[in-house]
């Protein structure tokens, strides 16, 4: 049987982000986003140079690579993907993503900032309810009369709970606070394990745009892309697959939001070829094969290489990719957003995927060793 990334892949699909943000009053206003699935760095103008980028110092010349980490596990085989997917997350409560001033008839306040809730919290519950998603919120809100409301606030891995007092301005009761309770958008499948019935991808959580932070999953699940056109990388100027859910029907479920990706399991598992995976110590600067979708034909590889090995005791930016295949960079300028999760082969074997882009040069971005997303992928099995 042919490799998974050189079948014919006749499900055509893509990639585009979409974040749902609530003014919370007695009715609930929609904003709709449209991102994506790959993170944005800006990288040294020139990458001769030292420069702190990320947290993380690093230098193009240097050729060594860094420590490796110590394994916990000795990593399985897989099926390396390249299939761009799309993804329908719900919150594990509502994040607050902004406060804002109310205007009233007495003055100008923020009841929820007075309250001590901040950006980045989740409220769980309101007067001792549960809050699945903002309309909730918003009717808790408009039912109050102007009355405390006793909410449940998760901040990192403290619950506590404090009283905020909505106010009345412009038409409604409000508490200054602007919500989500979903996201939405395409990234790729970077491998599937048929030993644990998973698969990895994207390389990097989900985060709420305006706090960054990793989004908490309640429920989610992986849906199919149709892909509609590319919009090419340019300097200081990220491209993007652009494309549609192309179906109700989900491709399984997810099981967790994490810094290193999404994990989950597919209702109908994929075919093909396994590969090791390659152990980080053995990772080494040179060509590797990128696996990517750019239309109905399915994952296809193409050149690229790996310039720079950083710090491997950290779990994500582990390396510096670029793209020299000529028909990749004529396509897309390099790395485009909804190409993250897309698989890095070198030496046969699975090392890792790529993450983000360097805005300054849509040909290089950051990646993430394939082993570290194996080894959460493992911890996600023992617990679903």
């Amino acid at each position: 049987m042919k490799p998974f990334w050189k079948q014919g892949n006749k499900r055509r699909l893509l990639r585009a982000l979409r974040l749902f943000t609530v003014s919370v009053g007695t009715t609930a206003v929609c904003m709709l986003l449209s991102l994506s699935f790959l993170k944005l760095d800006s990288p040294p103008t020139a990458l001769e140079a030292s420069v702190f980028n990320g947290g993380k110092e690093f230098s193009a010349q240097k050729e060594e690579s860094a420590p490796a980490a110590a394994s916990t596990a000795s990593p399985g085989e897989v099926i390396p993907l390249g299939t761009v997917f799309g993804i329908k997350l719900f919150t594990d409560g509502v994040i607050v993503a902004s406060l804002s001033d109310i205007y009233t008839e007495t003055g100008v306040c923020c009841p929820a900032a007075e309250a001590g809730i901040e950006p980045g919290d989740y409220l769980l519950q309101a007067n001792g309810q549960d809050i699945p998603d903002n309309t909730a919120l918003a009717r808790a809100i408009g039912q109050s009369g102007g009355e405390p409301i006793t909410f449940q606030v998760r901040r990192e891995q403290e619950i506590f709970e404090t009283q905020v007092t909505p106010v009345f301005g412009e038409g409604s009761f409000k508490t200054g606070m602007w919500v989500r309770d979903s996201a939405a958008g395409i990234g790729t499948l970077t491998f599937y394990d048929p030993a644990s019935g998973l698969f990895a991808g994207l390389g990097h959580g989900i985060c709420d745009m305006d706090t960054s932070g990793v989004m908490a999953l309640k429920s989610g699940e992986p849906a199919p892309i149709t892909l509609s056109g590319i919009v090419k990388g340019e300097e200081n100027s990220p491209g993007q697959l652009r494309g549609y859910f192309s179906s109700d029907q989900p491709l399984g479920s997810l099981l967790q939001n994490k810094d290193t990706g999404v994990y989950g399991t597919l209702d109908n598992p994929p075919e093909g070829e396994t590969v090791e995976i390659l152990p980080r110590e053995e990772i080494h600067c040179g060509p590797v094969q990128l696996l990517v979708t750019l239309d109905e034909s399915g994952p296809q590889p193409y050149d690229a290489e790996i310039l720079q090995i950083l710090d491997l005791e950290q779990k994500t930016k582990n390396l510096v990719v670029q793209v020299t295949d000529p028909r990749l960079l004529q396509a897309t300028g390099g790395i485009v957003q909804g190409m993250s999760g897309c698989p890095l082969l070198q030496d046969g074997k699975l090392a890792g995927a790529v993450t983000h882009v360097f805005t300054e040069d849509p040909t290089t971005g950051y990646g993430i060793c394939a082993q570290t997303m194996w080894e959460e992928s493992q911890i996600c099995s023992v617990s679903k």
